[in-house]
């Protein structure tokens, strides 16, 4: 439940503090519901482009070295 709330507050508090000059990197969404469907997918993309938390082992894994 608090997970649900952090992440719509930082929706809302990114909602909020867009730039009211026109920009050509990112514009400025006013209405609510086309917000946070852009909103969604840049969360998509930089979680896609995001390199993995988790370390890559190939020859050197614990669990089948018998460690």
């Amino acid at each position: 439940m608090m997970y649900n709330v952090r992440k719509i507050s930082h929706a809302v508090w990114e909602y909020l503090n867009q730039s009211l000059t026109p920009n050509i990197e990112q514009e400025s969404v006013w209405k609510p519901s086309r917000f946070w469907y852009l909103y969604k997918i840049r969360l998509l993309e930089t979680c896609w482009l995001q390199d993995s938390f988790l370390p890559f082992h190939e020859s050197q894994d614990e669990y089948r070295t018998g460690n």
